[in-house]
């Protein structure tokens, strides 16, 4: 080929580049609004495969993937995590306890986070009940701290009176038995940067699993906790709806109000809800979990929208996120597992952790399908369809 056929040749390949470049850039800036990563820098960090094999949806399914990760990483009020005012972020090691027992204590002067023992928390505090931890049944203990407390170390310099990640007080409750382990928890009551309230609650990954995968009606404590915790977070969240309107206003002392009964209601209920944790038999709690409410599987795979499918990546299943904190897990051949309730924070963490992974619009088809014609098969056959009660190990 001659000098003048290379160039042109060239100068073809570096449109199509440039054309390719600027639908990148197109696709990158629609993935992070739609993950309201709008910012500027926020594209910095983005990075997406493609091959030759990669379709459109796939594409379009890896970039929001990407542009969730990077708008996590730049989120300040992110689900189980506290915010380092030191590091300035929530994804940092100092943002979560480093184990089960430890609960918030407040910032250090540099606005790192500091996580005590609960023991130890409550001893500070002079609570006068801390010994009945470990009688003999122990004792399950929670206790209000207002925000002044845990911000009085820290400096202004390092977002004392920051709007980034506002504490107007926190419930640290303990100890629920899991397994022979103990775990504590913390319940903060949080406004944001954008005057949004968030009821944030932290907690070793393996308690907040347990507590999202609590049965209903099934009696444990685990289950009334975290019934106790819903029942909280839905009042915030109403809380939330006004308080954008009310914070300036007259209505702000009421609000406030109105947040820290809810509060200590909620101290209340994690008592009172957890007192009898130890009168069920290990037997009683095996035998409440083969009674997981499967009814309403095959109605939630119908009507559930594409993007509350997922793919289990740790035990292989099918994820189908339902309505009222319900999610239902399949083979992917249409069979029931399970049944199971997980909160709104722990189904986004595991996606986060890319435990939880979307399907494609033509994989939910195929899998809405599959439960058709099984559905349909055992009907004929005069067996049980999904949702008949069927039950099987909860996907932990």
């Amino acid at each position: 080929m001659g000098e003048s056929g290379h160039s042109m040749s060239s100068g073809r390949l570096d449109e199509a580049a440039g054309r390719a470049v600027a639908a990148l850039r197109a696709l990158r800036a629609a993935a992070l609004a739609e993950c309201g990563a709008t910012d500027p820098g926020a594209g910095d960090g983005f990075r997406l495969e493609w091959d030759a094999g990669t379709g459109a949806e796939a594409l379009a399914g890896r970039a929001l993937e990407a542009a969730a990760e990077i708008a996590a990483e730049r989120q300040a009020i992110r689900p189980g995590r506290v915010y380092c005012y030191d590091c300035q972020t929530s994804s940092c090691a100092h943002a979560c306890p480093a184990t089960p027992e430890e609960v918030f204590a407040g910032y250090e002067p540099t606005g790192r986070p500091r996580w005590c023992e609960f023991f130890n928390l409550l001893l500070k505090l002079g609570d006068p009940r801390t010994e009945t931890l470990f009688a003999k049944p122990p004792q399950v203990l929670a206790c209000m701290i207002d925000g002044a407390t845990l911000k009085l170390e820290q400096l202004a310099s390092f977002g004392r009176h920051s709007l980034t990640y506002r504490i107007w007080a926190q419930v640290v409750a303990g100890y629920l038995h899991v397994d022979g382990a103990r775990y504590a928890l913390t319940a903060q009551l949080v406004e944001g940067a954008g005057r949004e309230l968030r009821l944030q609650v932290i907690a070793d990954r393996r308690l907040a699993e347990r507590l999202a995968e609590s049965l209903d009606g099934e009696g444990s404590a685990l289950a009334r906790v975290h019934d106790a915790l819903d029942e909280a977070r839905h009042e915030v969240e109403s809380l939330g709806a006004v308080w954008p309107r009310a914070h300036s206003g007259p209505a702000s002392g009421p609000s406030r109000e109105r947040a820290f009964g809810i509060l200590r209601h909620l101290v209340h209920s994690i008592e009172r809800k957890g007192r009898q944790q130890y009168r069920r038999t290990r037997h009683a709690e095996v035998r409440a979990a083969q009674q997981r409410p499967v009814h309403k599987a095959c109605e939630d795979v119908l009507d559930a929208a594409a993007g509350c499918f997922f793919h289990d990546a740790v035990k292989h299943a099918i994820i189908v996120a339902g309505k009222a904190g319900r999610a239902h897990a399949f083979s992917p051949t249409g069979r029931l597992i399970t049944s199971l309730n997980i909160g709104r924070d722990e189904l986004d963490s595991r996606q986060r952790r890319r435990r939880y992974l979307p399907l494609s619009r033509e994989e939910v088809e195929r899998f809405r399908e599959a439960c058709r014609r099984r559905e349909a098969g055992l009907a004929a056959a005069g067996g049980e369809a999904p949702g008949d009660g069927r039950t099987g190990a909860a996907p932990a």
